[in-house]
């Protein structure tokens, strides 16, 4: 997979989803799916702010906006499933975005997160 300024972004899903897993509290088979797919997402998303940001279209405010907006999304889709509680939603999604935090913030020498 790619690397974004020595950081390796195909490895970032895969250790969001340890992450995630680590906190789902017997729940990981019920939403291991989504949170997969919310992780997929996102590193498309992290992707599409790195081209942006080479062509000059982005600059650190845009992506932080962006970013936080796809943040927003991910909770929704997270919490919509009626099998866990609002307190475990929110330990995983929190989970996933610090991955992501630390992996795109460093990759794109910018705080987005």
């Amino acid at each position: 997979m790619a690397k974004i300024n020595g950081v390796d972004i195909g490895n970032v899903v895969k250790e969001a989803l340890d992450a995630a897993k680590g906190v789902s509290v017997g729940n990981w088979s019920e939403v291991k799916d989504i949170v997969k797919n919310i992780g997929d997402s996102m590193l498309v998303d992290l992707k599409y702010v790195a081209k942006k940001k080479l062509s000059g279209d982005f600059d650190e405010y845009d992506a932080k906006i962006f970013m936080e907006d796809q943040k927003m999304v991910a909770r929704v889709r997270l919490r919509s499933l009626a099998i866990i509680t609002l307190k475990t939603a929110e330990d995983i999604i929190n989970a996933v975005i610090d991955i992501f935090r630390a992996a795109g913030n460093k990759a794109l020498g910018w705080e987005i997160f």
